[in-house]
Parts: structure tokens; C-alpha cells; sequence
């Protein structure tokens, strides 16, 4: 995610040592010129959709509300991260166009979708947690968990996604150069005074704090409220469903479809992030190494990029098989579109 700094410092290197380079790049190619648009086109329909029907249902239900503003985070990281990497398309066809495009990105849209891939860990870590409350002190869950709440939260998480990732939107500048390999001027990146001045700090924090804070810690979040949860509904079902609800049984039994459903989102999604949990781990430990790893590293990062667009674009189908009021809604929806 925002350990992006080492490529941006440099992606030189005639071989890797492990893997011959020429290899390596028809793996990145074919990672960001086929795969990558492919799934982000995917993540777009599939989390139009999301937004679509869950925007037909009540925002007085917290549930929808944490689904809502994660389709959103989902939606806008499909989009930007085909952009990212639409250089490595149009260099095939015009080389001076394409590096140009590769560094415009790299000044102004690299980080973008980092921003919405943390908010969107951050929006999962939330739903495991409200799950874990909701089973295991279902008296309380609606007292914490209020709409109103909600919303500021989720608005919270934006705002600290935003902050805490800023400093890495400033690390190169987009400038007009001279490249005599094409005898014509280009676009180009150069590292910002920013990043000169505070590049020892700007690299801890980057390469050693923000994995920790988007990556790892809300992965064994995630993954530790899961796993207390779907033991206390498999394990603890009917002491569960009683102290969820006392009212009529079709009540408890939606109750835990949408335990079930939000618990599988959570499980997926964070079963999904623990590669780029490895890969992150590799190359934070591992900064002597990356530097002779060259494209091989690169290539990482897009195995990286390509995992977190996978995630972004897997919900729509949880929400189909899991969830009958979603299904219908959708089913209502694409009914009425073909009739009219």
C-alpha cells in the first residue's frame, strides 16, 4: 500500500538475480494491462450496483449504512486504479506518451487509491467489531452502534485515512524534461524538496508505521472478532438468538443471516488481505533486498495492487448469495429496467 516509496525511489535493474527481468515484466504487464482493468472493471459494475440497491433500503439501519460507504470506497478504487496504471498500455503504442502518463501518476494519482483501499480496511474492521458487539452484548450494540454514530464514524475513518496517508502524497513533483533517448521533451517526476528534507522520517513512518496501522493491525482485527463471532453463532447458537431478540422467530432468524452475511464479508475480505499482509512484511524487512530486487519488487507491489482490487470487487457477490432482501431488491430493480 504505502510502501509504494522504494518504487518510486527506483525500479532500475537489469536482473533480479531470482527471475529473469524480461520475465518479470510480462508478469507486470500482463498484471496491469489485463488482469488489473479486467477486475477494476468488474469492481465498478459490481459496486454500482452495491451503491444502487443499497440506497434503496433504510439509512436508519446501521448495517446499510457501514455497507453503503464501503461500495463507496470499493467504487472509487476500481476506478482509480486502472488510471494508475494506464501507462503501461499506452506504452506499448507510443513510449514518450506513455512515460509521461507513468510519471503524472506517479506525482498525482499513485497514492489515491491507497487512500480508499485503508478506508476500506478500516470500514471492514468496523463492521467485524460492530458483529462481535452485536452477538456477544446484544443489549448494548444498540445503544453504541446509533445511526447517528455510525455516520460520524464513517466519516471519522475517511478523515484519519486522509491523515495519516498525506505525507505520501507529496513525495515527487511532475515536470517537463528533456530525454535524449527520444529526442523530445516528456514528462517526468523528480523528488520533492518535501521528501529531501524529510527523508529518513517520511521512510519510517511510510515503510515501517502505516503497514501496521492499515495493513496488519486491521487484518488481526478483523480476523480475531471473526473468529469469536462465528464461534458464538455456531457454537453458542441458541443462547445467542435468545439473548438477541425475544420477539418472533422469522426476526432472529434474519438477525443471523445478516450476522452470518457481514461475518463472511469480513472473513473473505480479510482471508484475501493476508498475502499483501506476507508480501508488506517481505519488503519491510527486507529494504537491503529490495534494493537488488529491482522489478521483481515492482512486480510485488503490482500482485499488491492487483489483491486489494480483487477485495474491492468481491462483496457484490456475498450480498447476492447471502442476503435475500439484496437479492430481491436487485432482482425488482433490473425487472423494472427490462419492462420499461
Amino acid at each position: 500500500m504505502t510502501n509504494n516509496l522504494t518504487t518510486l525511489a527506483g525500479q532500475s535493474s537489469s536482473s533480479t538475480g531470482l527471475v529473469n527481468t524480461a520475465t518479470l515484466l510480462q508478469v507486470d504487464i500482463a498484471i496491469n494491462c489485463f488482469f488489473l482493468p479486467l477486475v477494476s472493471l468488474l469492481g465498478v459494475i459490481n459496486n454500482s450496483l452495491n451503491i444502487i440497491v443499497l440506497s434503496k433500503h433504510s439509512f436508519q439501519e446501521t448495517t446499510n449504512i457501514l455497507l453503503l460507504s464501503l461500495s463507496v470506497c470499493d467504487m472509487l478504487c476500481s476506478v482509480l486504479q486502472p488510471l494508475r496504471r494506464v501507462h503501461c498500455l499506452v506504452e506499448r503504442f507510443d513510449p514518450v506518451v506513455g512515460l509521461t502518463l507513468k510519471s503524472f501518476s506517479m506525482a498525482y494519482l499513485f497514492v489515491l487509491p491507497d487512500l480508499f483501499v485503508s478506508a476500506s480496511i478500516l470500514h471492514t474492521t468496523l463492521i467485524a467489531i460492530e458483529r462481535l458487539v452485536a452477538v456477544c452484548f446484544p443489549l448494548l450494540v444498540s445503544r453504541i452502534f446509533t445511526p447517528c454514530r455510525v455516520k460520524w464514524t464513517v466519516l471519522f475513518l475517511y478523515i484519519y485515512a486522509i491523515g495519516m496517508l498525506s505525507p505520501t502524497l507529496f513525495l515527487v513533483d511532475f515536470t517537463w524534461a528533456y530525454d535524449s533517448k527520444y529526442n523530445t521533451t516528456r514528462g517526468a517526476v523528480v523528488v520533492s524538496r518535501f521528501y529531501t528534507d524529510n527523508y529518513r522520517i517520511i521512510n519510517e513512518y511510510a515503510n515501517g508505521t502505516t503497514p501496521y496501522l492499515f495493513i496488519t493491525g486491521p487484518v488481526v482485527v478483523i480476523l480475531s472478532c471473526s473468529a469469536v463471532t462465528g464461534f458464538k453463532v455456531t457454537i453458542g447458537r441458541r443462547a445467542t438468538l435468545a439473548a438477541m431478540t425475544s420477539s418472533a422467530s422469522t426476526k432472529q432468524v434474519k438477525e443471523l443471516k445478516v450476522v452470518r452475511m457481514l461475518l463472511t464479508v469480513c472473513a473473505i475480505n480479510a482471508a484475501v488481505a493476508i498475502p499483501t499482509v506476507a508480501i508488506n512484511m517481505f519488503l519491510m524487512y527486507s529494504n537491503s533486498l529490495i534494493l537488488a530486487l529491482g522489478t521483481f519488487n515492482y512486480v510485488l507491489r503490482s500482485v499488491i495492487g492487483l489483491i486489494y482490487q480483487l477485495i474491492a470487487s468481491i462483496n457484490f457477490f456475498i450480498y447476492v448469495t447471502m442476503s435475500s432482501k439484496f437479492s430481491k431488491t436487485l432482482n425488482n430493480l433490473l425487472c423494472n429496467k427490462v419492462i420499461k
